[in-house]
């Protein structure tokens, strides 16, 4: 599939519910640098090893939609937090939860995605993640777990974005007019819509004007 790249903030995202035809399967993983076929291994869920995958071929068909080398996959580099990077002028950030893999890139700035299924868990356990006002308009909502979930994706686009993963703690995010703010930095929050049941947010730090999203079916 080419996506023609009209805005600065491209968002592709896949679906999947079961496993990948062998050929196709297989087809995709010899794409990827041995590097990353390692690095896929590692995973004992066929899930988790798909959406891996997945990923990184909608980070590949991102990249060369803007113009970059299709074996761009082959330059990546890893800061020293592990989060990847080119050596041009492209920032990218990807995630996954259930049966949802996403991808944002961009060539304006920092970029960083988040998305998670909504599913029952303790509350009490995240608690120490949140501010004090965050928590008190959690429990006090009657649709906690979704009010949850999305401060979490949102405070994790940011650390994505950031670069320095969790290494920062996700109470020092702050909500502040719109924004959100880190340190001296500011971010701006991008709700992305592709499922009810998954929130997602994205991060940028700049005014996103232009944003495309597009759903890439790799099994046709």
């Amino acid at each position: 599939m080419i996506i023609a790249v009209t805005d600065n903030l491209l968002i592709v995202y896949t679906h999947f519910n079961t496993p990948l035809p062998t050929d196709k399967w297989q087809d995709y993983v010899e794409q990827l640098p041995m590097v990353l076929q390692q690095r896929m291994s590692r995973f004992r869920r066929w899930q988790d090893q798909q959406a891996f995958l997945l990923g990184k071929l909608l980070l590949q068909q991102a990249l060369y939609s803007m113009g970059y080398p299709a074996d761009s996959l082959y330059q990546l580099q890893y800061n020293q937090y592990n989060r990847p990077f080119l050596e041009q002028p492209v920032d990218f950030n990807i995630s996954h939860a259930g049966e949802y893999v996403i991808c944002a890139i961009t060539t304006q700035g920092r970029v960083g995605i988040d998305i998670e299924l909504i599913k029952p868990i303790n509350l009490e356990d995240f608690q120490n993640y949140l501010t004090s006002q965050e928590w008190q308009a959690v429990v006090s909502s009657s649709v906690s777990y979704e009010v949850f979930y999305n401060y979490w994706t949102i405070k994790e686009s940011v650390i994505k974005a950031d670069g320095r993963g969790l290494s920062i703690p996700l109470r020092d995010i702050h909500f502040e007019a719109g924004m959100v703010r880190l340190d001296e930095q500011s971010w701006f929050i991008h709700p992305i819509t592709v499922d009810p049941r998954y929130p997602c947010h994205c991060a940028t730090n700049w005014v996103e004007s232009n944003m495309q999203i597009k759903k890439i079916n790799f099994v046709d």
